[in-house]
């Protein structure tokens, strides 16, 4: 079973896909107010009712469309957990979100996986094929992916479903809000679809463990009774509901990361570099590949900044930071891996 690589505190934090923005001053002020309310001596409400209801308006779905949890990652534990046993298996891509190996292990399942190659296209038969060969029980894959940032169009992944109508294909949206695409118009036409989210990302709420799944109403329903009691705490629950209060705040933050994530690309694309390549992304970071890459930790190590390092790869995963943050790490990159002789222009 594959352990999950719990991440480091100290240092410029571009290694969690966290947001860089913490709450403002109003979100601040508000949990403050709200914090006396609260009914420490009782369980929390056990069906997140109220947060549900916010969290449906954003999304523009129904409340019995949902179920709230212990972030997204109780959900994945929840969905893996009802329908995988001994030798019974689940089909991802690899590269792709380590959980879904540590709770498949969990229940003695087994991962099947398909590899497919960031510079071309991603093929969809070949896909299918694969898992209709291997007779998989459940697909599940997080779209935009991580590590890499790619995304599988919305019109491959119907044809997914189409062809595996008997078994769930769950899509994780953790990066959702930084894509544009997302499978959420497609809950009531496959009943076989569900969909991960998190507040985590987007929302700037690692700290506080909040995540939804997503599917059609019937579908939900007999899910629900399998769901842990009490499972998301008092304070997260309003926290929650304070956030998607001011989701407009969050919007012009998740804008700010797009961009953000665009002006490193595009930057990055501009250098005559050398040994390293990065890749076009949907999410809040960008992934590359290095044979040189312990030169290129080293010097950000220097400098405490922390990215995802995948050890035993020449891959690393950089998470879209601060503007200035972000500046700094380009200004790495080209010192690390530029040509010899080149001249390139100032980074802003």
């Amino acid at each position: 079973m594959i352990t999950y690589e719990t991440i480091k505190q100290d240092g410029i934090l571009l290694n969690a896909n966290e947001s860089p923005y913490p709450f403002s001053n109003t979100i601040l002020e508000e949990i403050r107010q709200q914090i006396p309310s609260v009914a420490y001596e009782r369980y929390p409400q056990d069906d997140a009712c109220e947060l549900r209801e916010a969290y449906a308006a954003y999304l523009h779905i129904h409340p019995d469309q949902l179920i709230a949890g212990n972030g997204s990652d109780e959900m994945i534990g929840l969905i893996i957990g009802l329908a995988i046993s001994p030798n019974k298996t689940v089909y991802t891509l690899k590269p792709d979100f380590s959980m879904y190996d540590y709770y498949t292990g969990m229940h003695g399942g087994r991962m099947i996986t398909y590899s497919y190659d960031l510079n071309q296209p991603f093929h969809v038969e070949d896909f299918i094929q694969k898992g209709q060969k291997e007779q998989v029980n459940m697909i599940l894959f997080s779209n935009p992916n991580n590590p890499t940032g790619r995304i599988i169009n919305s019109a491959d992944i119907k044809t997914i479903l189409q062809a595996f109508p008997n078994i769930p294909v769950i899509i994780d949206e953790a990066y959702g809000e930084f894509a544009d695409q997302s499978m959420l118009e497609y809950i009531d036409t496959f009943p076989n679809l569900l969909i991960l989210r998190t507040m985590s990302k987007a929302f700037g709420m690692a700290a506080l463990r909040l995540g939804f799944l997503i599917g059609c109403a019937s579908t939900i329903a007999r899910i629900r009774p399998y769901k842990v009691p009490y499972n998301v705490n008092s304070l997260t629950q309003m926290i929650g509901k304070i956030v998607l209060h001011h989701q407009e705040e969050m919007k012009d933050n998740i804008t700010n990361i797009i961009k953000e994530r665009e002006r490193m690309y595009k930057q990055i694309q501009s250098m005559s570099l050398t040994n390293v390549q990065f890749f076009s992304s949907h999410a809040n970071y960008l992934y590359g590949t290095s044979n040189n890459k312990q030169t290129f930790l080293q010097a950000l190590k220097e400098k405490r900044i922390i990215i995802r390092d995948y050890a035993d790869s020449d891959a690393f995963r950089i998470t879209i930071g601060t503007q200035k943050d972000n500046t700094q790490v380009l200004s790495i990159i080209q010192s690390v891996f530029e040509k010899e002789g080149s001249i390139c222009a100032p980074q802003r």
